[in-house]
């Protein structure tokens, strides 16, 4: 076999990856378990650990190029010339690159006495703070690097970080997928709804020393008000052809650096509100974590927005194809209002705003459903 470096498949669903940074260069040698670079597919960063020892003969995919899962980005020392398979592909890649633009050189890890030697989760301290270890071998007066050497080198002021790489490509394509999503024709419904049934389930909770927090209760609400009327559940197969999803994907937007990343609970009508809990904050946690597998934002079929910690008090969220529905929560707010007896009461109420396509849903079907997500927010514990 040859002894070269493949673009990783990441996922099921992974077709492509960009190179986002090498944190090797050519010549550079590395260690089981090091970090060698950085792949971006469908918004996520991954950093790509080594399984085995080597060193870097070639860099074959520059920063910010993209290929196909399994592709060859680097020959390792060793590289067998005679293995016709993996070089062929490696020529073909090599030389549709050339074909379409000037090969940028690779880049070099250098310090003033030699390569530069830190641990595995100290170059990922550096990656993550956009930090060139050359630089911080440089100030230090040393080649080999710890994480205390970058603290004091961020400390003294040396370097303000940088935009991180792959943030751009983000935006990117974010803007590619709000241009997809408003080629469809959005209307929105709002309505106000009734809370303080909603707080009181969450302190009962509470009480019982179970950590539930009211964007699980919402969820938990919404999977079951889905379930009661499929018809909200509908996800574009074609263009311009619907159908109804059988499983309940309920897709969590998260907001994250420079983004949005819409993690993805499968088949939430089927869990209990504590199973529902833990599953959405391990996918919250490892989406801010930068550690989800791009398969975990596959599949959704109807997605949640909540800005309500923000003190936002209503909001239209754009779709996420090929979903047909998006909900926005806003913030929980005291309102004041006259009872049947013409005197002053207060209640805690929050706005909803579904967002639909209505290729897929007309108004009455929207109108429908929110009409039931309003219910079971009023009186919760109908979805038990």
């Amino acid at each position: 076999m040859a002894n070269v470096l493949l673009m990783p498949k990441l996922g099921l669903t992974m077709e492509k990856g960009t190179i986002i940074e090498w944190y090797i260069g050519e010549g550079d040698s590395f260690e089981q378990g090091d970090i060698i670079y950085s792949v971006e597919t469908e918004k996520l960063t991954n950093d790509v650990e080594a399984t085995t020892s080597g060193e870097i003969l070639e860099i074959l995919v520059n920063e910010g190029e993209t290929v196909e899962v399994k592709t060859p980005v680097a020959k390792l020392v060793g590289y067998e010339e005679g293995d016709a398979e993996i070089k062929a592909a490696a020529e073909e890649e090599k030389k549709e690159k050339e074909e379409t633009k000037p090969k940028a050189p690779a880049k070099k890890k250098k310090s003033s006495s030699g390569k530069v030697m830190a641990a595995p989760k100290t170059r990922k301290f550096a990656a993550d703070n956009d930090i060139d270890l050359n630089d911080v071998a440089a100030f230090a007066g040393k080649d080999t690097i710890s994480a205390s050497d970058i603290e004091e080198y961020l400390e003294k002021g040396e370097t303000a970080p940088a935009e991180k790489k792959g943030s751009s490509s983000m935006r990117k394509i974010i803007g590619e997928r709000l241009t997809e999503s408003w080629k469809a024709p959005h209307i929105y419904l709002k309505k106000e709804a009734n809370a303080d049934a909603l707080i009181n389930l969450k302190e009962t909770f509470k009480a019982r020393d179970n950590n539930v927090s009211l964007n699980d209760i919402i969820s938990f609400i919404t999977a079951r008000a889905i379930k009661s009327y499929k018809k909200i559940n509908s996800i574009e197969k074609n263009s311009g052809e619907f159908e109804v999803a059988e499983n309940i994907n309920l897709g969590l937007a998260v907001a994250v650096e420079d983004g949005l990343l819409v993690p993805v609970v499968e088949q939430a009508d089927t869990l209990s509100l504590e199973e529902l809990a833990v599953k959405s904050k391990d996918l919250i946690s490892r989406t801010k974590e930068n550690k989800l597998s791009p398969d975990e934002m596959q599949g959704g079929t109807f997605t949640i927005t909540n800005l309500g910690m923000f003190g936002i008090d209503e909001f239209t969220a754009i779709l996420n194809p090929p979903q047909s529905a998006i909900l926005a929560v806003g913030t929980i707010k005291e309102k004041l209002y006259l009872n049947s007896d013409n005197k002053v009461n207060s209640k805690k109420v929050v706005n909803l705003t579904l967002g639909v396509d209505h290729r897929a849903i007309d108004g009455a079907t929207a109108a429908k459903f929110v009409q039931i997500l309003a219910d079971y927010i009023e009186n919760p514990y109908l979805c038990f």
